[in-house]
């Protein structure tokens, strides 16, 4: 899809000549330090660890998708949905697993964001989709904005389910509890994190799609909770009114799968009208899968939810970098 050739050929070589240049790039450090961004201080070892791809990424001839989940691991998210449907539609993907699965402090978790979103630019010589479900996408759209170097990297933006005005659900259940994890924190209405995002316009370059459901039972209310100011922002139920589609269960869903391929299929972002009503007596996406080994993987991760609670909670939303400041 779209290639803005010029733009990354640029980009990539600045990334990958040299060997200290190639340093600077990636740390943030030395003469190249305002042109790409804060210094990543999570250990290289672990940024490469944290990032999988499919084996046709050198030999790409489409934008690759980087996948970000939220609360979760990548095969919780994506290994029974889109990291099995978006292959067999032939494009390369990739996908972010966190240690703390998305539980920790998001303006760290962009730092794995803006190493994928590199090494992928450059391994494959094309732009990147940054994808991903609920708090996935602040993680990247937190580094499209503080790391200038990568709206140029990056060509799509689609986000699933994605709280950017805050969710009352974290706002109320933080406050009650007077703790939470960082996360639930900074995806609270009125947070810090999100405030910061708010106060800068969206990096030029990108298509900004927004889908998102009326039923969410976690991100509300809606559709403040998900309405990104300059994107396409679609709702499920734009398409097919009262199709009962929830948080999770976007993930799967037809619809919304369909509003991504749009978005990939054409330059900008995606766009309603081009949606067909057809959908509507569709159910589940393509090749979606549902296993013993995702049955267990969605029970492990439902087992784990409260000892990320009682483990990693904190008494006050994480403080904003300097260089959000």
């Amino acid at each position: 899809m779209k290639i803005r050739a010029l733009a990354v050929a640029s980009a990539v070589a600045a990334l990958c000549s040299f060997t200290p240049a190639a340093a600077s790039a990636e740390t943030g450090s030395g003469p190249g330090q305002a042109a790409v961004g804060p210094p990543l201080t999570v250990a290289a070892a672990e940024l490469d660890k944290a990032l999988t791809c499919t084996t046709d990424l050198r030999d790409a001839t489409r934008d690759p998708v980087l996948l970000t989940p939220a609360f979760a691991t990548d095969q919780q998210s994506f290994g029974w949905n889109y990291l099995r449907s978006l292959p067999a539609a032939g494009i390369p993907v990739c996908s972010l697993s966190f240690p703390d699965e998305g539980y920790g402090d998001l303006q760290i978790a962009a730092q794995y964001v803006v190493h994928a979103v590199r090494t992928m630019a450059a391994d494959s010589g094309r732009q990147v989709v940054m994808m991903g479900h609920q708090h996935g996408p602040l993680d990247e759209l937190w580094a499209l904005t503080f790391w200038p170097d990568l709206p140029a990297l990056v060509s799509d933006f689609i986000s699933l389910a994605t709280p950017y005005n805050g969710t009352d659900s974290a706002r109320s259940g933080c406050d009650d509890a007077q703790e939470c994890p960082p996360a639930n924190w900074q995806i609270a209405t009125g947070s810090k994190f999100l405030t910061a995002l708010a106060a800068r316009p969206l990096p030029d370059g990108p298509g900004y799609t927004s889908i998102y459901t009326q039923f969410d039972e976690l991100i509300y209310p809606q559709p403040r909770a998900s309405t990104l100011a300059g994107a396409s922002n679609i709702a499920v139920q734009d398409i097919c009114p009262l199709r009962p589609v929830e948080h999770f269960g976007i993930l799967g869903d037809n619809v919304a799968y369909n509003i991504v391929l749009d978005a990939l299929a054409h330059d900008g972002p995606a766009v309603q009208k081009r949606i067909s009503k057809n959908l509507c007596f569709t159910t589940t996406m393509p090749q979606l899968r549902y296993t013993l080994e995702s049955s267990i993987t969605g029970f492990a991760y439902g087992l784990g939810v409260p000892q990320h609670f009682e483990n990693d909670s904190v008494d006050a939303e994480p403080e904003l970098a300097s260089y959000a400041q």
